[in-house]
């Protein structure tokens, strides 16, 4: 049951709507990332091709400058100069050769490292004119520019020198057609940035994986922290609705006997609030707890005790001890359990009276039939004696007051008879207009004869259930007694009222009132205040309403005035 009603909240982690959002924009970010990776090595591509194309070109332009100047400057010896400055073009640790053919594929230079899958021949690059013409091969590292090579160019005016010595090397290397000249350069340093690029993508990648796992984790603990904390409120909400609505009160202590924590019923019973006894020690608060109910360890105790109350009052308590333990098992101190047994004792005082007013009754019916019968008789001798020819006045005086003292005796007995073997009841539902109107009419002239305002009140819905004949004697009597008790022109009210599934039936009256002892023993066979009473009125009362299946319930201050409430439940199935 405890789990079931802990709490209604989430137990594990649910794709929420914050980490959707935390998905989308990782996966946005991850897009934007790699499309700016691809977009850079793109661009890089283009500017690395552009760049090469265009030192190819120079590197072209500046080959064939460095040709005519060679020619220039320099008579052809049998030895090609284009390889002279070929090698010395060479030393840029960038390029990786340099080669020049002719139509018929003859190779005029080749200077550096020329990877078979670069060697090309006439056919393959017979389409290149004059504009340079780049190529790139990825897994050898070479990116080429392809050019014919013209290093002079004929002059309209005649042949210069610089012709001239251009065909002394035509006539010296016999090169045939057209020459075409490329220039390889490695692409390592390229390759070398993109693969960084690379890496630079890779590690942003991996840091916006981490970052997107960090941010799923962290609304993984915070959703749990938001569970957790809801599973705690609604255990400590279970908890205190469950110990508030516990009748006892609870007190805890720490071990040192401090008082830690109590419920609502503890602050009524104590008089005092919580902020006032939290830390105080708890016999300074309860100085009647039972020390050795603190000393069990093994065992709870329940011993009975009496508790100061607001005012001055002494209530008897039910005191029972047990230790508290925290998860780890360690001791933390005691709870206290204190349960109010002044229902219980008044319980247990109505019970016995009860037993007690059997066991008298028993007894009172047996000696009322034994009296009854010489009763009977004396009465019958009374008569004779007082009716007998020539008796004097002073015999017939004796005897009518015989008889009398035979009739009030005999009254007696039928009141012993009455509470000693009580009628069977007849349960209905009762008339309470003809009910209240016959009480009223009983009674007017006792109210005439003391000039006591009476009042009759009833609520128009009220149900009342039992043996009209005895609640009539039951409230006639309670009358009486008021009358009794009240002076000249008093008052007196009787009201029926309806409260849940009871009638409450109340005499209250502007009387003398009865001190508390007076309360005590009102109910008790043959206790009176009245010179005339027998002292089994009100005892035969308190055994119909008993017959009913109800109690009563008195109020009164000495000089105050009474209050007399009859309880009876409303319904007769109550009594079936």
């Amino acid at each position: 049951m405890r789990d079931a009603l802990l709490l209604k909240g989430e137990k594990s982690f649910t794709f929420s709507k914050p980490a959707f959002f935390l998905l989308l924009t990782a996966v946005i970010l991850s897009g934007i990332l790699a499309a700016a990776t691809v977009d850079h090595i793109d661009r890089g591509l283009q500017l690395m091709k552009l760049s090469f194309h265009r030192q190819g070109t120079t590197m072209i332009h500046a080959f064939e400058a460095g040709a005519r100047t060679s020619m220039l400057f320099r008579r052809s010896t049998g030895h090609n100069p284009l390889v002279d400055l070929a090698s010395e073009i060479l030393k840029d640790s960038g390029i990786a050769y340099i080669r020049i053919i002719d139509e018929k594929d003859t190779v005029l230079v080749s200077e550096g490292s020329l990877p078979e899958s670069m060697i090309k021949s006439y056919v393959d690059i017979q389409e290149v004119g004059t504009e340079p013409v780049s190529t790139i091969n990825w897994r050898d590292g070479i990116f080429e520019v392809t050019k014919q090579f013209i290093p002079i160019q004929a002059s309209p005016t005649g042949m210069t020198m610089m012709e001239q010595r251009w065909e002394q090397w035509n006539m010296a290397h016999k090169p045939h057609g057209r020459m075409f000249i490329s220039i390889g350069f490695f692409t390592s340093e390229f390759e070398k940035a993109r693969k960084e690029d690379m890496h630079h993508t890779l590690f942003m990648l991996a840091m916006l994986l981490l970052l997107f796992s960090a941010g799923l984790y962290f609304i993984f603990l915070y959703r749990k922290m938001r569970v957790t904390h809801a599973t705690l409120l609604n255990t400590r909400l279970y908890a205190d609705n469950v110990l508030e609505s516990i009748p006892d009160s609870l007190i805890t202590l720490d071990p040192d006997n401090k008082i830690v924590s109590c419920n609502e019923n503890s602050e009524k019973l104590l008089g005092k609030s919580m902020d006032d006894i939290a830390g105080q020690p708890i016999f300074n608060i309860f100085p009647a707890c039972p020390a050795e109910l603190l000393k069990a360890q093994n065992h709870s105790l329940e011993q009975t005790a009496e508790c100061p109350h607001i005012g001055g009052e002494i209530v008897p308590v039910k005191v029972g001890s047990a230790r508290l333990f925290d998860h780890q098992g360690n001791w933390i101190g005691h709870v206290l359990v204190l349960r109010d047994i002044r229902e219980i004792r008044k319980m247990e005082w109505q019970l016995e009276r009860s037993r007690r007013l059997a066991a008298l009754g028993s007894m009172a019916a047996g000696i009322a039939h034994e009296v009854r019968n010489p009763l009977g008789t004396l009465r019958g001798f009374a008569q004779f004696f007082g009716s007998e020819t020539g008796a004097s006045d002073a015999c017939k005086k004796y005897a009518h007051f015989m008889i009398n003292e035979v009739d009030r005796l005999n009254q007696l007995v039928s009141e012993l008879l009455q509470f000693g073997a009580p009628r069977e009841l007849v349960f209905e539902k009762v008339d309470v207009d003809a009910f209240l109107e016959k009480i009223s009419t009983l009674l007017a002239s006792d109210f005439s004869a003391k000039k006591i305002s009476y009042s009759c009140h009833k609520d128009e819905d009220v149900i009342l259930y039992g043996d009209a004949n005895l609640l009539i004697q039951v409230i006639l009597n309670m009358l009486k007694n008021s009358i009794r008790a009240t002076p000249v022109e008093g008052k007196i009210s009787l009201e029926l009222t309806q409260s849940g599934t009871e009638c409450r039936i109340c005499v209250r009256d502007s009387g003398k009132g009865m001190n508390e002892e007076t309360q005590n023993k009102m109910f008790d066979p043959f206790f009176t205040d009245s010179k005339d009473g027998t002292g089994l009125g009100l005892a035969v009362c308190h055994q119909i309403v008993e017959q009913h299946h109800g109690r009563f319930e008195v109020t009164s201050k000495v000089g105050q005035g009474t209050a007399v409430v009859i309880i009876l439940p409303q319904e007769m199935r109550h009594h079936a």
